[in-house]
């Protein structure tokens, strides 16, 4: 079962790391292909740069909220608990509700920045 289970996250992960990397290439050429033009003025470019703060940003939320929902799981592993108890989901909720918070205070600080 756990073979299973780490073959299903290393899927995950490859198609989640090809996929951000797609992005940032098609990114990069819709940039390159706008300078290029002189299609894109300055505000253009402004615009185009603060997508790619926003993107870096939900890029930091779901690798904070992974982060600690991984976190979350490793504790859960340590503690000892009953197969009927509800603790398991308590503890995972509140981890990822920790990622949650955290990700809001370092994206407001991040914003208060630029």
């Amino acid at each position: 079962m756990e073979q299973n289970l780490a073959v299903a996250l290393m899927f995950v992960t490859i198609v989640v790391a090809f996929t951000i990397l797609i992005i940032a290439l098609m990114n990069y050429r819709i940039k390159n292909r706008l300078i290029r033009s002189g299609l894109a003025d300055e505000n253009a470019i402004k615009s185009l740069n603060k997508l790619q703060f926003d993107i870096n940003i939900d890029a930091l939320k779901w690798g904070l909220i992974l982060l600690f929902a991984g976190i979350g799981l490793v504790l859960l592993h340590y503690i000892p608990y009953q197969p009927e108890s509800t603790l398991p989901y308590g503890i995972e909720i509140i981890c990822i509700a920790a990622g949650l918070l955290t990700y809001m205070f370092v994206s407001r600080k991040l914003n208060r920045t630029s």
